[in-house]
């Protein structure tokens, strides 16, 4: 059985609209009902490690509105522990409108864009008795963009390393709605050097925070020797950086039907299979796997069970030894 897993983060509410193919001009036409879902980086990461069968627990932040108390509950449903999970008054729990386009790609629009509840975790709800019996803390970039919920991260973070947590970070950047200034670089930089994981998108994230023009030489840039970096590579799957190795891992084919949330579901496949001492290939594997059966459901709680997870890789074993 493995050990506990702690993921910090955030926790919204997406509300899904789907685009059908349609030649009718008739903008109405081509629309879905929306649809209600779990949402937030840190809570789908969270779901999806419940989902493997880790236990979580959650540390974070959300509304004293409608939206956090469905939030809280639905995370309860997946498993998750919520006691370190807070409610705050005077921030609105985040809503994350999503339209999924009719090849699976989607579109973000986030309200409120600053200063959502998932910003308000105070450095103060941080001690370090909560990383006693835990193996891994998640954390996502999201959270390094507010005051005080940047605080609360880097001193959780600080409080995983003394107590020899591996640390794990989802960069998140969203540069194209929030860019990257100087000073913001600075707080990344910060909590990279105490990550010993670091994931992200090889074109979206990964190249232009270092400015390089490859994403091997971004990855090599973030890893500097020290840690492991996965560049997330979308349908060309993944590649790992780590001490002194460099290697890619293939995509899986599947019929894609909603892309929300894939890379968290990578995040918790991965972390799953490092928690179970699984090499570094075969952890990227599960990652993948757990990605690519996550596009072919909708929303971004469309995650796999372990038994799922397991029967899907060792089928696509199977027809690779027969190829």
């Amino acid at each position: 059985m493995v050990k506990s897993a702690l993921v910090l983060g955030d926790v919204n509410v997406d509300l899904v609209i789907s685009l059908r193919n349609s030649d009718q001009e008739d903008t109405q036409s081509r629309l879905e009902g929306p649809q209600l879902h779990g949402g937030g980086t840190g809570g789908n990461s969270a779901a999806a490690l419940a989902r493997l069968g880790v236990p979580v627990k959650f540390i974070g932040t959300v509304g004293d509105d409608g939206y956090g108390r469905w939030s809280v509950d639905d995370l309860g449903k997946e498993g998750v522990d919520t006691r370190y999970l807070q409610y705050v008054e005077q921030s609105f729990t985040s809503v994350v409108l999503a339209v999924i386009r009719p090849d699976g790609e989607r579109e973000l629009f986030v309200w409120p864009d600053s200063g959502g509840a998932h910003t308000r975790l105070s450095p103060e709800a941080i001690s370090s008795e909560i990383f006693q019996s835990a193996a891994w803390l998640h954390t996502t970039g999201l959270c390094l963009r507010e005051e005080p919920v940047r605080n609360a991260q880097l001193k959780a973070m600080q409080f995983a390393r003394e107590a020899g947590v591996s640390i794990s970070l989802d960069l998140n950047l969203r540069l194209e709605s929030w860019g990257l200034d100087e000073s913001l670089r600075a707080v990344f930089d910060q909590a990279i050097s105490l990550s010993d994981v670091v994931f992200g998108s090889g074109i979206d994230e990964i190249m232009p925070y270092t400015g390089l023009d490859s994403i091997q030489a971004g990855a090599e840039a973030i890893s500097d020797g020290l840690r492991t970096v996965i560049a997330r590579l979308g349908s060309h799957g993944a590649m790992a950086v780590a001490p002194g190795r460099v290697f890619s891992s293939p995509a899986f084919e599947v019929v894609v039907v909603d892309t929300l949330g894939a890379g968290d579901a990578f995040n918790g496949g991965f972390i799953y299979a490092q928690m179970e001492a699984f090499s570094l290939e075969e952890s990227v594997r599960w990652g993948n796997g757990a990605a690519a059966l996550k596009i072919g459901r909708k929303g971004a709680r469309g995650l796999p069970s372990r038994i799922e997870l397991t029967e899907f890789l060792e089928r696509e074993q199977s027809d690779m030894a027969r190829k």
